[in-house]
């Protein structure tokens, strides 16, 4: 049997919090050399000369990080001072160099604890919002949203818990337990229609070895690939389409089908993202909100659905809200509609819904 390949960095969370350690601290100038000198001399810290920078011994590495951010550095020079920590009497090498950030990284890391606890323990609630068929109502599946549970069992706004975990360089890792959470909510709801569920392209480096987790997730939970709809968020920010179309190569070869999500205003060429050959395109909403009073937003709607029927993909209007909006959207070519008019995120996924009049 062929050995499975693995990414060590992808199958377990980095460490970012060291406790009792050695600190390497180096300093962008000979001046602050000397100005940290003697802050540490000042306030009882031994510590010695090293490669251009200071290596202080057996301190407590959140309390040293506060001491150097209250006391010693301005906001500016944060991000010029590099810190690294390591284990007590372990050696400079390159292996260690990971761990070497920049003291504002550091700040973020150690402010994120909650954002680290929520990911180590999987502490991510999924909620189930209605993906409805245009012209009959019917339920056609439903997307998984995540939210993640804090300590005290409150909720962190996924704008937060997202953006914190990006700038502690935790994305991938967050973006994974979703994608978990989501799949093996959906199982234990016995789910059997399709499930849209979120992924952060740049949170993936290769998709054959940061993906074979969801795989096994997929087996563990007896859910069909077939029904599983990887979604695209933030296809506005995406960069590197090459590297997308690699991820998307991926999903599709192993059975998944996939989503643009957010087309909005912020594309100027539809044909750059319809070669990547999405099965869906979620149109945003806020293209959708007021459309039936907004011209301009009604030729940018036609502009997609023209372009999406050519290569025969689902157009799916997201974020309906208003009778108003649903009545101008059933009379285009639109196949499916999502939104708060046809039911919230919930837990317990909804079996039918009522359509309005």
């Amino acid at each position: 049997m062929p050995k499975r390949l693995v990414c060590s960095g992808c199958e377990q969370l980095p460490k970012l919090v060291f406790s009792e350690s050695d600190v390497y601290v180096h300093l962008p100038t000979d001046r602050h050399l000397v100005l940290v000198e003697r802050e540490l001399t000042a306030h009882g810290y031994s510590f010695s000369r090293v490669d251009g920078g200071l290596l202080v011994p057996e301190v407590d590495f959140e309390s040293f990080l506060g001491f150097l951010s209250s006391s010693v550095f301005n906001t500016v020079e944060k991000k010029d001072v590099k810190v690294l920590p390591l284990q007590r009497g372990e050696a400079l090498s390159f292996a260690a160099i990971r761990n070497l950030k920049s003291l504002s990284e550091w700040e973020i890391i150690a402010h994120g604890q909650d954002v680290v606890s929520i990911i180590d323990e999987a502490r991510i609630k999924t909620l189930f919002q209605p993906i409805i068929r245009a012209q009959t109502g019917e339920i056609y599946g439903y997307e998984a949203l995540s939210r993640g549970i804090l300590p005290d069992g409150s909720i962190m706004s996924p704008a937060r818990l997202f953006s914190q975990a990006k700038a502690m360089d935790l994305l991938f890792y967050l973006d994974r337990a979703c994608r978990e959470a989501s799949l093996r909510a959906a199982a234990r709801q016995g789910i059997t229609r399709k499930i849209f569920i979120n992924f952060v392209p740049t949170a993936i480096y290769e998709p054959t070895l940061c993906l074979q987790t969801t795989a096994r997730v997929l087996a563990e939970e007896g859910l069909d690939s077939e029904q599983v709809v990887f979604e695209v968020v933030e296809t506005e920010k995406v960069e590197d389409f090459g590297h997308l179309n690699r991820i998307l190569d991926y999903y599709r070869d192993k059975g998944y089908s996939t989503a643009l999500d957010d087309i909005g205003s912020g594309f100027s060429d539809v044909g750059t993202l319809l070669q990547l050959r999405p099965d869906y395109m979620k149109i945003d909403m806020e293209v959708i909100r007021d459309i039936h009073l907004r011209p301009h937003k009604q030729e940018l709607l036609d502009v997609f659905i023209e372009n999406g029927k050519k290569i025969g993909l689902s157009i799916l209007a997201e974020g309906i809200e208003t009778l108003e909006e649903y009545r101008y959207l059933r009379e285009r070519d639109v196949d499916l509609m999502q939104g708060y008019l046809f039911g919230k995120p919930e837990e317990v996924p909804v079996a039918t819904v009522r359509m309005p009049e």
